[in-house]
């Protein structure tokens, strides 16, 4: 049997190190699930007027595709802690939620069914 030539076995580490690179660290996947969420917050009618504000998004434990995360939202002056799972395959990121995970902004705003005192 051949040994594996310098050429061959340089360019299936140059190929292993771009392929370890497809999945950002976890900071990095913070700063942009961070950045998805606030994009959310801003655009989405259910919160667009909330004034939320995504402070940091801690990853928290996890791998491979499936993370652990807590975002930290600025609501009213308080800081909300809200445990997430981000997804990730390489090109889509996308965070998941309890549903009721963000009931705290709607809390305090008044309903179109709610009686507004004369």
């Amino acid at each position: 049997m051949r040994p594996t030539s310098p050429w061959l076995a340089a360019a299936l580490l140059t190929l292993a190190c771009l392929l370890a690179g497809c999945y950002p660290g976890p900071e990095k996947l913070g700063e942009l699930t961070r950045t998805s969420m606030q994009q959310r917050f801003r655009s989405d009618p259910q919160f667009k007027d909330s004034g939320a504000e995504v402070v940091r998004v801690q990853v928290t434990g996890g791998g491979d595709k499936r993370f652990e995360a807590v975002a930290s939202v600025l609501h009213a002056g308080r800081t909300y802690e809200v445990p997430i799972t981000i997804l990730i395959d390489g090109i889509n990121l996308e965070w998941l939620a309890d549903p009721a995970a963000f009931s705290f902004l709607s809390a305090g705003k008044p309903t179109a069914q709610a009686a507004i005192p004369k």
